[in-house]
């Protein structure tokens, strides 16, 4: 077996077994590009086929799906579940177009159809959805350009103990999410520590995580980290004091003892990644334009 196909699986193994990634571009807010685009809410029987079927429908009959998201009506595998999905039409097809997508109401599998205008001036809006949910916990989702001046005006403004607060509210708030994903992965030591670590990619708060050293046993660990949400803008100096702080927090608990935390290396300065050193002694933090 050669040609296309043959090159197109063997990057879909290739993928499936590696550590490749690649951007979410999760369609809540996008850029319409001057297109009229139409928000689309399908509730289907949860069982094989019944998306490709609406999918085939819409595709006979020249409807293009921009993108999309499927998800359950509720916690756990229910019996239905909504394909939410975007559709671009020409001013001159928008008729014909609701047209088609009214009439996937008469499809086998499909419960309820709705349809919005998605179009905000330049941008297209998702409509059909407010809260976001990761298990049971509701997840709220800052630009990180907004967060990270935030940080910055912090830091100016009350120098090293701004640094100190954002290092201590993430500190906090690693102390208090031990429990809970030890319950959930149910897992323990350094395997527990890499996928709650692994979440920070899943949130989008960095790019990549690694466990470089962890030793229960004398309280000390390093964690490197690519792409960090603090680390987007140039700096002379080391800014990434919240995930310092919530990995601290998170072996503090885990070892059962107060450590503490030091950057060692941080993009924005420059630097390769950014490198956390976890230890039982106190840090000194070092200057921050």
């Amino acid at each position: 077996m050669g040609g296309p196909i043959a090159a197109c699986c063997r990057e879909v193994i290739a993928f499936s077994g590696g550590g490749e990634r690649h951007p979410l571009a999760f369609p809540r807010v996008f850029k319409a590009g001057g297109r009229r685009v139409l928000e689309v809410s399908v509730l289907l029987d949860n069982r094989p086929g019944a998306m490709a079927g609406v999918a085939s429908y819409l595709g006979e009959r020249g409807v293009n799906i921009l993108s999309g998201v499927h998800h359950h009506v509720a916690e756990g595998w229910e019996d239905e579940g909504w394909w939410c999905f975007f559709v671009e039409c020409d001013e001159a097809e928008v008729d014909r177009v609701r047209e088609c997508l009214r009439e996937l109401g008469q499809l086998e599998g499909v419960r309820r159809v709705q349809v919005s205008e998605a179009n905000v001036g330049g941008l297209a809006v998702d409509r059909h959805h407010s809260v976001q949910l990761m298990g049971v916990d509701r997840v709220v989702t800052f630009r990180t350009g907004w967060i990270d001046g935030i940080f910055r005006e912090i830091y100016r403004r009350w120098g090293d103990d701004g640094r100190r607060m954002i290092y201590l509210e993430g500190y906090y708030g690693g102390r208090k999410s031990y429990g809970f994903w030890r319950e959930a992965f149910g897992l323990e030591g350094r395997e527990l520590a890499e996928a709650a670590l692994e979440l920070w990619v899943v949130l989008g708060w960095a790019e990549d995580v690694r466990v470089v050293e962890f030793d229960r046993a004398r309280g000390e660990a390093t964690v490197r980290v690519w792409g960090s949400f603090e680390a987007i803008q140039p700096s002379e100096g080391l800014v990434c004091h919240f995930l310092l702080g919530a990995v601290s927090g998170f072996l503090s608990e885990m070892f059962g003892k107060p450590l503490f935390g030091q950057e060692t290396k941080c993009q924005a300065a420059g630097d390769e990644y950014c490198e956390f050193v976890i230890r039982e002694k106190p840090f000194v933090f070092g200057s921050v334009s």
